[in-house]
């Protein structure tokens, strides 16, 4: 399953890889995050491996994250392995007019066994899921330049 999802952030594309790329932000926009562990390379860098666990709702789910490129400020991808899918994302940053950013995010989704069914009826959740994230991500960058 492939999908693309985009959003419009009040801050300079900077602003906003700066708070995507800090690691003490990514439990403020993904809420569900248990922990980030880094296993090996430099953090956030092409070759690096971190595994993250999150709690679904009482569910434990541990994902291996890692990063194949890097272009500061404007590009970042990886593949993100669990038991049910192996996704791919890139995500883009483009400068827009008035020291705005657009966050474009674009996944392939290749789910394993079951889940390929099951796919089917998840899609929606998911997607709503990813805007839920960038939604949240968008209002900490915003709040956090309105009160600096």
């Amino acid at each position: 399953m492939k999908a693309q999802y985009e959003i419009e952030i009040n801050a300079t594309r900077q602003q906003v890889w700066d708070a995507f790329d800090n690691l003490d932000n990514l439990k403020r926009w993904q809420p569900t995050l248990q922990e980030y562990i880094h296993q090996s390379g430099e953090r956030g860098h092409p070759g690096s491996v971190a595994e993250l666990v999150y709690n679904e709702k009482g569910r434990v789910i541990r994902m291996t994250e890692t990063v194949s490129e890097r272009r500061k400020p404007d590009f970042l991808a990886g593949a993100y392995d669990n038991d049910w899918a192996k996704t791919i994302i890139v995500n883009h940053f483009e400068e827009l007019d008035g020291g705005r950013t657009r966050w474009i995010s674009y996944c392939n989704y290749r789910f394993k066994g079951f889940m390929r069914i099951m796919a089917l009826f998840v899609a929606g959740s998911i997607k709503r899921r990813v805007n839920d994230d960038m939604n949240r991500f968008k209002l900490m960058v915003e709040t956090d330049l309105a009160s600096a």
